[in-house]
């Protein structure tokens, strides 16, 4: 096992954070770029539900909704998200530079939809922050554990691409005939990542904050967040940042099944509102006892050799570890599988497809009464 001594935990007040630049005039800027699936939403829902206790101490969450971050990062990079462009987006980016601007203390960006970033745009994005010192923060989690959460959060927007063909994009992206697996790597490959959005930052403004997978505290990953953009954890209230949880294999497939039987019908909207959103993300993930999407052992040994890779790049990028970078290999826990997710027991499926057509007529009729908003 490779070993990492880990930074020890500290939570200095935002001000203490940030005396160095103030001093020279300077604010700081922490620009958190991802990795999607290392606990980004529940991250953001800490700074969002606490962005005015958070101003209170001098420290900005920019943004007039939860979703601002989101089209901040899909403005800089001049795209949309499944093929639809939110009207909304069009000038975040620059309401977010000009927000940091005013401001007089820290500041953070948080969004995964940062890390695929073109070099060109990472460009605009530094010129246009060139005021602040910036620093990256990249969270990572165990590869192992990545790969099944990136497969379930693609279906969860639409796509209908089988586990086995999403694996094999992963291991070999010249073969990857969907772009999932390109994708991938595009925002969890650490070492390219952070090398990409580098730039001229200095090693030690660049901080990887790791995903503990070996039991510790609940809060652990926002204690080790705080403790780089100085925020002191008595500041916030945790009550409702719940993490994300992962649909079960049957549950995948289930909505994996549907996206295939969806026409152009159902616009990305409606989809995102009834389809992710309710559907997916509060009744699926809510089921008990899941069916655990796990790698074949063969997928596994892949996994851990290109985790070490990965351990030994971020090891002498010199950056500032936030955790140990133990734990992005992979545990005894983490298991292998025999059984591929994309066959799960037909009648899981089923207790699946039966729950999710009585979430939706309940759904239905809560609208038609008034309790919920159409």
């Amino acid at each position: 096992m490779l070993a990492a001594a880990p930074r020890a935990t500290r939570a200095p007040t935002a001000s203490a954070a940030a005396q160095p630049e103030e001093a020279a005039g300077r604010p700081t800027l922490y620009f958190h770029i991802g990795a999607p699936k290392t606990g980004t939403t529940y991250l953001q829902r800490i700074l969002w539900r606490n962005r005015e206790a958070l101003h209170a101490e001098g420290v900005l969450y920019p943004g007039d909704s939860f979703g601002a971050h989101v089209q901040a990062a899909l403005d800089l990079r001049q795209t949309g998200f499944a093929g639809v462009r939110d009207p909304l987006m069009a000038g975040r980016w620059r309401e977010f530079v000009d927000a940091a601007r005013a401001w007089s203390g820290p500041v953070i960006f948080s969004q995964e939809l940062f890390s695929p970033a073109e070099p060109s745009q990472i460009d605009d994005a530094m010129a246009a922050l060139d005021f602040a010192d910036v620093h990256l923060i990249y969270t990572a989690r165990e590869l192992s554990r990545q790969i099944p959460a990136a497969w379930q959060e693609d279906v969860k927007n639409r796509f209908t691409v089988r586990f086995d063909d999403f694996m094999n994009g992963v291991r070999d992206p010249t073969v990857d005939e969907h772009g999932l697996g390109q994708m991938f790597w595009r925002m969890q490959d650490a070492v390219e990542v952070l090398a990409r959005w580098a730039g001229s930052i200095p090693p030690d403004r660049i901080h990887v904050v790791t995903v503990s997978s070996r039991g510790g505290p609940p809060d652990e990953l926002w204690q080790r967040f705080a403790s780089v953009v100085g925020i002191d954890p008595g500041w916030v209230d945790l009550g409702g940042a719940f993490q994300n949880f992962s649909l079960g294999a049957a549950e995948a497939t289930f909505l994996r099944r549907l996206n295939l039987a969806l026409d152009d019908e159902v616009g990305w909207p409606l989809y995102n509102e009834v389809v992710k959103h309710h559907l997916a993300q509060e009744v699926l993930v809510n089921r008990g006892k899941p069916i655990p999407i796990k790698l074949s052992a063969t997928d596994r040994m892949w996994a851990a050799d290109r985790s070490v890779d990965m351990v030994e790049g971020l090891r002498g990028a010199g950056y500032d570890i936030v955790g140990s970078l133990d734990d992005l290999l992979p545990t005894p826990s983490a298991g292998g599988s025999g059984d591929t997710p994309d066959e799960p027991p037909v009648e899981a499926q089923l207790d699946v497809a039966l729950e999710a057509i009585a979430a939706l007529l309940l759904r239905i009729s809560r609208q038609r009464r008034g309790i919920i908003p159409r």
